[in-house]
């Protein structure tokens, strides 16, 4: 059976998932953003020189239902050139809403190797696309808004950038070396997750207290 690209990239979440399954509980995909391999924005810690020059968000809110996020999967990219570099470390964070745009670190978590990387395809650019996916911990409270950012270290070159996708407010923000801005593009990832046992409910609130330079492949 020959399955489309959005059918194919749906099969490949679920695969990713199961490889969770033995260390930690999973009640589903809370939220996704479709891909549409049409390019990649910027977003990666160069351990040979530049550090952390750029940082990719996107937001989500899950609705009237508080969660405990326990595994999050995005897909992402690499060009200049387009092929497959050495990712040591994943680096996943959660960040409050401020007026459309990241404000406070709420979560963060840096993982050694290469975040179960599963080749998709290439995109539209001829760049090869993989899937990634790592378990975290993060409590959301109902009815707010969050920004997901991901970056790997990986030594330059190549780059990698967190590919667009689709079903979210079609804007994301990014940061390149130090200028910061919105973006007219969603990214792709999932999130996964729970509902917190009731005891845990009481303690959901109490964690909560611009693009020129943007980096991005244009595809036509």
């Amino acid at each position: 059976m020959k399955f489309s690209s959005k059918q194919a990239v749906a099969i490949a979440f679920t695969a990713t998932l199961l490889m969770f399954a033995s260390v930690s509980a999973q009640a589903g995909i809370l939220y996704f953003q479709n891909p549409d391999f049409n390019g990649a924005y910027s977003s990666q810690n160069d351990t040979n020189s530049f550090g952390l020059y750029a940082q990719s968000f996107d937001n989500f809110n899950l609705g009237a239902a508080s969660y405990n996020l326990n595994a999050v999967e995005w897909i992402g990219s690499y060009f200049n050139p387009a092929a497959q570099g050495t990712i040591t470390a994943w680096t996943v964070q959660f960040w409050s809403d401020a007026a459309g745009a990241p404000g406070a670190l709420l979560y963060s978590t840096n993982v050694a190797g290469n975040g179960n990387e599963t080749f998709l395809q290439n995109d539209n650019a001829g760049d090869p696309t993989y899937l990634y996916g790592l378990n975290v911990n993060f409590n959301t409270a109902a009815n707010t808004t969050y920004w997901l950012s991901v970056y790997p270290d990986l030594g330059f070159p190549p780059q990698w950038g967190w590919e667009t996708g689709t079903g979210g407010d079609g804007a994301a923000f990014q940061c390149f070396f130090g200028t910061c801005g919105a973006i007219p593009n969603d990214l792709s990832f999932a999130v996964y997750g729970s509902t917190p046992e009731p005891g845990s409910l009481m303690l959901l609130g109490s964690g909560i207290l611009a693009i020129a330079g943007t980096l991005r492949r244009k595809l036509f």
